[in-house]
């Protein structure tokens, strides 16, 4: 249902942004030549980006990407494991019904043995050892909250990134756009080092020689900022989709786990197993992004 919001392309702009950060310190290493190549010329500079910082900054994004594959691969471990305990009781506990009179219709849980089902017999226990099927439940319910719990943590990852990606970028696209000196103001800080020096932005479509005329080496450097801006534009579109869908999890999360916590001793069979029909629903879903989490995240 969600799958639209973790097409490949984004993934695809997340990996072009950390490109364009590893090097990012060799383009402000050439961008501090060319600034001190205009000061020895008697020209008074702007202020230049913070290279220092900005490669500080860049570097604690290098290890997103892998991370981020990382806790995917370790959240979908988590939500396949907690699953497995919901479809593996409600499928005992429709056995159960269809053994029952009226398929459990007029048989409350609390007259249930609890014993029946394979849970009551697990090597751990997150809260107290059950004692009764809504024991059970409960327990259920903790283990699904381990699945949220993954699920949260994992959300903490794009929220750095976006923080990072405005830090850096900002910074480093804007310092393009202005000056490079107090004395001239006819070109920009990326035109003036386009013209002057028959540099180009690493990593940039057509980034060879833009060939020996003024206009000609303008024309490309402007070309290439709007490239950049669409490397930020399209990472922060795949970090706000990517919260979007983690937002859409954990709602059908909190579905499963409400229909589990209100589970009540004197709830009859029958109704215990139209709750579990709904909760295995939404898993479903679940299941599926989870799934879909992993094959995005492996191009």
């Amino acid at each position: 249902m969600y799958e639209f919001l973790l097409a490949q392309r984004h993934f695809v702009a997340l990996k072009k942004y950390f490109d364009f950060l590893r090097v990012l310190p060799a383009t402000l290493d050439q961008l501090k030549r060319h600034s001190d190549n205009l000061q020895r010329q008697g020209h008074v500079l702007t202020t230049l980006p913070d290279a220092e910082r900005l490669k500080v900054l860049a570097s604690f994004s290098y290890g997103y990407l892998e991370r981020l594959e990382a806790d995917i691969s370790a959240l979908g471990k988590v939500c396949n494991e907690n699953l497995s305990y919901i479809a593996e009781f409600a499928d005992e506990s429709r056995k159960i019904a269809a053994q029952t009179s009226h398929g459990g219709r007029h048989l409350s849980i609390s007259a249930v043995d609890f014993k029946r089902f394979s849970l009551s017999r697990s090597q751990w226990w997150i809260w107290f050892p059950p004692k009764d099927v809504k024991g059970l439940t409960h327990e259920l319910y903790f283990r699904l909250s381990r699945t949220t719990s993954a699920l949260l943590d994992f959300k903490a990852v794009p929220k750095e990134l976006n923080l990072d990606i405005h830090n850096v970028f900002e910074r480093f696209f804007r310092s393009l756009t202005l000056k490079p000196c107090e004395c001239h103001s006819h070109y920009s800080r990326i035109e003036t080092w386009y013209v002057e020096s028959g540099s180009s932005l690493p990593g940039m479509r057509n980034s060879a020689s833009p060939g020996s005329s003024v206009q000609a080496r303008r024309t490309r450097s402007n070309e290439h900022l709007r490239e950049l801006f669409a490397i930020k534009t399209d990472a922060c579109s795949a970090v706000h989709n990517l919260n979007d869908f983690l937002f859409a999890m954990r709602s059908f999360l909190r579905v499963a786990e409400n229909e589990l916590l209100a589970v009540k001793p004197t709830m009859k069979l029958s109704h215990l197993n139209c709750a579990l029909a709904q909760i295995e629903h939404v898993l479903r879903e679940v299941k599926s992004m989870a799934d879909r989490m992993q094959q995005w995240s492996r191009p």
